[in-house]
């Protein structure tokens, strides 16, 4: 008896050992999980499809909100002041309303958009685009990326009612990304003169 017991209580351990290190692997596939990976590709009221993956070159800037979310609203103001400021350079703004089509259909984002005289895109998320970023619902909830499509870690929440500080962030995040983006080619200059003279044969005197 007491050596049945002894083999039932070796193999519950060795069930509990397999489950943990399943357990372990699965977080690591998660953590590990690349940027690349997580993006935005959604129809616009506009009728185009908006894709960060097919967005080379350019910095891109996604806003999650609704129409009944004052800070939303703020924050929208800020973004269009942006725009302006960005105009002519390799940065791109998108707005996406978090609500669900039945409450408010598209009818009522373009009279939204009409009514704070949105001129960026303004979408609709499908139910997992923002679930790749959060799993709280807070808005507004601002995301990144870079001019390879990746996105840029971390994302911001939250707007106050004064806009200056909201855009003293954004700013410094997309000219950190257009700046970085500036330093690639250079890097990639350095790399490859440096292969070549490690690769070039010796002088003969």
């Amino acid at each position: 008896m007491k050596f049945k017991l002894a083999i039932l209580f070796t193999f519950c351990l060795a069930l509990t050992s397999l489950d943990a290190r399943a357990q372990t692997t699965a977080a690591a596939t998660a953590d590990d999980e690349p940027a690349k990976s997580l993006g935005i590709k959604l129809k616009a009221l506009d009728g185009k499809t908006y894709d960060t993956a097919s967005m080379p070159g350019e910095v891109v800037v996604a806003s999650f909100g609704a129409t009944w979310c004052a800070p939303c609203i703020w924050e929208l103001k800020a973004i269009e002041e942006l725009m302006e400021e960005y105009n002519g350079k390799p940065v791109r703004f998108l707005w996406i309303s978090i609500e669900d089509e039945r409450r408010t259909p598209d009818g009522v984002l373009k009279k939204f958009a009409k009514q704070y005289r949105l001129t960026l895109p303004v979408m609709r998320d499908d139910g997992v685009t923002f679930a790749q970023f959060s799993d709280n619902r807070r808005i507004p909830f601002v995301i990144f990326f870079d001019t390879e499509g990746r996105f840029a870690a971390p994302a911001h929440r939250g707007m106050a009612s004064e806009p200056i500080q909201y855009k003293q962030m954004v700013r410094r995040r997309v000219d950190a990304l257009l700046a970085a983006a500036a330093q690639e080619p250079k890097a990639a200059g350095e790399n490859k003169a440096a292969e070549g003279r490690t690769g070039a044969p010796p002088s003969q005197d």
